[in-house]
């Protein structure tokens, strides 16, 4: 492998993301991870998450900001992920929630406007990231910065 400096990865990090919007969201009950696939999507270079109003998950982060976000990520029949560790956090700014529907490709289909009772929008804020490029066999981690 060759070395990269951390703005290099993070610059490779931040490729893979915006390629791969199906990752995996992990977040604490009680002392119990729970891990689910989910959409992550980007607008305003931000990252968000929608969920019905009532799913597990919105209680788990109004308990516990601390989530994890895994990218799986595959290139030449080689697997790799981008692990991403950070906190997340409920969005009640109803500016923020419309603005960010229009981003999300399948909104129109879940959700009967920015003001439906059923959707809640959870903002993620990554803290550090450890990625393993497909192929390699060892990781490496940074502070996750976007440049």
């Amino acid at each position: 492998m060759a070395r990269t400096s951390d703005s290099e990865l993070m610059q490779e990090m931040l490729t893979w993301i915006r390629q791969n919007q199906y990752v995996y969201l992990a977040t604490v009950d009680k002392n119990q991870a729970r891990v689910r696939p989910i959409v992550m999507f980007e607008y305003d270079e931000r990252y968000f998450f929608t969920t019905y109003s009532g799913d597990a998950k919105v209680g788990q982060i109004s308990s516990n900001k601390r989530v994890e976000v895994c990218v799986p990520i595959s290139e030449d029949g080689q697997n790799g992920y981008i692990r991403l560790m950070g906190s997340a956090k409920i969005v009640t700014n109803n500016d923020l929630r419309a603005e960010a529907a229009e981003y999300c490709y399948f909104f129109d289909q879940y959700y009967s406007g920015w003001d439906d009772p059923d959707y809640t929008l959870i903002e993620f804020y990554p803290e550090y990231a450890e990625y393993l490029r497909p192929g390699e066999n060892h990781s490496r981690g940074c502070t996750f910065r976007r440049y």
